[in-house]
């Protein structure tokens, strides 16, 4: 024999009480540690579903500029007033971005608008939120 008589056969391990053993406790840690995981978990973050819009608008429209972030503060002011229904805003940031996905902003202004207008909601273009604060000496 090569390897001598320290040769481990395949099924000395089965034969041994304490593999038994830790195999059997083994299976009855991991029963146990699956039970733990159905707790569900209570948040008690209350989220603002206002803020939550503004993010949303401001992420997946891109809006990169001052005017742009204005008129979505705009809007988002217009829901909290209930001039605005937050489904509409919602759908209608949708089909700009399956519009113009790298660009939905100029889509969701145009669409929104004329949604708007159609509820007796006059709102105003981007370019109407132009900051005119001029700029103060150093």
């Amino acid at each position: 024999m090569i390897f001598g008589s320290n040769m481990v056969s395949s099924n000395s391990f089965v034969r041994r009480p304490a593999f038994l053993v830790a195999m059997v406790i083994a299976a009855g840690l991991v029963h146990h540690a699956s039970a733990q995981n159905a707790v569900p978990r209570i948040s008690t973050v209350t989220v603002d579903p206002y803020r939550t819009l503004e993010d949303q608008l401001l992420n997946r429209l891109r809006a990169t500029s001052r005017e742009q972030r204005a008129y979505l503060q705009f809007v988002v002011k217009q829901v909290k007033q209930n001039r605005l229904d937050m489904r509409l805003v919602i759908a209608i940031q949708r089909y700009a971005l399956r519009r113009r996905p790298d660009f939905p902003f100029p889509f969701f202004e145009q669409a929104l608008r004329t949604e708007a207008a159609k509820r007796n909601v006059i709102l105003p273009r981007v370019q109407t939120f132009a900051s005119s604060k001029i700029a103060s000496p150093r």
